[in-house]
């Protein structure tokens, strides 16, 4: 039997199957006899969750290192939401229901909301705050509360999906992979599987229905296949396919500690894409070059309330002092992406909306604590810069870079200390500012093309869509001759040109980026070594050679076979 899904993280894995299924708890609703009685019912089992968690979190550290655990202090700030904790009393107050019926319904909203949003990140969110919810129901409701522990050598988890708690309570030394049937790439499953260098596949629907426990598996991810009960062949394929994993994962590790470079001496670094300094662990194993791309949303939407600047400041400042360079990319709030403590209309259309640069142009003070924030951590990093997301016309680059310089003077009349030499560019994301490369390289430093958002708006194409997914293709020579006139508009005019896309991790448009002149890729970290030793075994002209026979054709089935036979040539011969 088989089943697919998405890979969160490649690799191949095989091992018997123990499913994770977890009773969900609901509250009835129920009218509370002393509002006194439910309001200290409700405050001693956050207190107690309080506890357990940083329990958990402490195990997590052990295990998993203090990055990873951090997670777990998130966890602690969604418990003392002030604003949550608020709502919960009121309405244990006002409606004069328990403090289980209350704290589910409440946090039952934001789940909801979170859930709603397509950017698989903050859905990933929503599986935080349900860990939480369940956790303090559970004293509410007098159930046990269960963290999982010691499992069987060569195990392969299959879940709903994992809570942060639910992994930290694994023995992960005997965990070979992941299957979930819900989560994205930048959920928590994905995120722990690429820290531990675990296969993982998610979105697989079903598989938990269609696995039992003890059933041995063979779990595919670099192909997006679960085979059930293999049989003898498929097996021996499988177990072939580890061993060869294994001794790739070696090998890889060589070049960790190299610079990236072509085998005629050609520099082509590749950099690291980040949501927050909790994911710095696996950038620095794998030997990044730096940051490429990071995603300040991310500290946004793990806050309760706005964070204020110095808050700001100290996040950023973490991982300024671990890497340099670091392309800090600027708000990007919007189409998929809101924050519930910033008020937003409603659009019919929030991809081509109000989002991005478009929002934080008029949301002054908001971008204004982000800009002064970001200068002031940068003051004695060598390498910090500013890069803004979702640019469409000289207008809104003219109307960014006025925002900065009034953040400078601000911090002059106040007399702090900032970079005063920081590089800025922008996100080349939008066809238009593509077509328009030249002149907008004039006012920056640097492009970075996001192309998962190009492609989205090239083709007309919703990445998230599996009916229009056809449109949807990275080895589109239509993109990549874009891609190319970028490239050679903004080296016109001495501005370098990075790629932050998913398909800057892909080999073989790594290859392509490469021979299209290309200035550096930023990646998710487990790629990095696996194209910078690909790199390294072949001449920069041969990679322009194939960039030039890619681009002559029309077809993106016929450029794969082109890119694949040149590896066959280079890489595998």
């Amino acid at each position: 039997m088989m089943i697919k899904g998405k890979t969160a993280s490649e690799g191949y894995a095989v091992g018997k199957a123990i499913r994770l299924e977890k009773e969900t708890i609901r509250a009835e609703k129920q009218g509370c006899d002393s509002i006194e009685a439910c309001l200290k019912a409700f405050r001693e089992a956050l207190e107690k969750s309080r506890e357990e968690i940083k329990t958990i979190q402490k195990q997590a550290e052990d295990r998993l290192g203090s990055e990873q655990a951090e997670i777990f202090g998130a966890h602690l700030e969604m418990l003392d939401d002030p604003e949550i904790r608020k709502q919960v009393e009121a309405m244990i107050e006002n409606d004069q229901v328990t403090a289980a019926y209350a704290y589910q319904t409440i946090t039952d909203q934001y789940i909801q909301m979170f859930e709603q949003m397509e950017d698989e990140y903050f859905r990933g969110r929503a599986a935080d705050i349900k860990d939480i919810q369940q956790r303090v129901l559970a004293h509410l409701l007098g159930k046990e509360v269960k963290d999982l522990s010691l499992l069987e050598e060569d195990t392969i988890v299959v879940a709903k999906d994992l809570t942060p708690s639910d992994t930290a309570g694994l023995d992960l030394d005997k965990v070979k992979g992941f299957i979930t049937e819900s989560g994205g790439r930048t959920s928590h499953t994905a995120i722990i599987a690429r820290a531990l260098g675990l296969p993982a596949i998610v979105g697989a629907n079903g598989a938990l229905e269609a696995i039992e426990d003890n059933q041995r598996v063979f779990l595919n991810a670099s192909d997006n296949e679960i085979v059930v009960d293999p049989g003898k062949k498929t097996l021996e394929r499988a177990r072939s396919l580890v061993r060869e994993q294994e001794k790739e994962r070696e090998r890889l590790k060589a070049y960790a500690d190299r610079k990236t470079k072509t085998m005629n001496g050609k520099g082509i670094p590749l950099y690291a894409n980040i949501g927050s300094d909790k994911e710095l662990d696996p950038v620095l194993e794998n030997g990044a070059e730096g940051v490429g791309l990071f995603r300040t949303e991310f500290l946004f939407m793990d806050q309760p309330a706005m964070p204020d600047e110095e808050r700001q400041i100290q996040a950023y400042e973490r991982v300024f002092e671990k890497l340099s360079p670091v392309i800090v990319r600027t708000l990007d709030i919007g189409g998929d992406k809101d924050l519930p403590y910033l008020e937003q209309p409603k659009e019919a259309n929030p991809f081509l909306g109000r989002r991005a640069i478009r929002l934080t142009l008029e949301e002054e003070s908001l971008f204004q604590t982000q800009l002064r924030a970001l200068l002031r951590a940068a003051r004695n990093q060598r390498d910090v810069r500013i890069m803004f997301p979702m640019v469409a016309t000289e207008k809104e680059l003219d109307a960014a870079l006025e925002a900065l310089e009034r953040a400078r003077r601000s911090l002059d009349e106040e007399g702090y200390e900032y970079q005063t030499n920081i590089k800025v560019g922008i996100m080349i994301e939008i066809p238009a500012a593509a077509l328009n490369a030249r002149r907008l390289a004039e006012k920056v430093h640097f492009f970075s093309i996001g192309t998962n958002d190009l492609i989205q708006y090239l083709f007309a194409a919703d990445r998230m869509n599996e009916s229009v997914a056809y449109l949807y293709q990275p080895l589109d020579t239509t993109l990549l001759r874009l891609i190319k006139h970028v490239v050679d508009e903004a080296h016109a005019e001495q501005t370098e040109v990075g790629v932050c896309g998913e398909i800057a991790g892909d080999l073989d448009a790594a290859l392509l980026l490469a021979g299209i002149g290309v200035d550096e890729l930023s990646m998710s970290p487990a790629s990095i070594l696996r194209i910078r030793e690909a790199l390294a075994r072949i001449d920069s002209t041969d990679l322009e050679r194939l960039s030039d026979a890619v681009l002559a054709e029309h077809s993106p089935q016929t450029a794969k076979e082109i890119v694949q036979a040149f590896r066959r040539k280079h890489l595998e011969g």
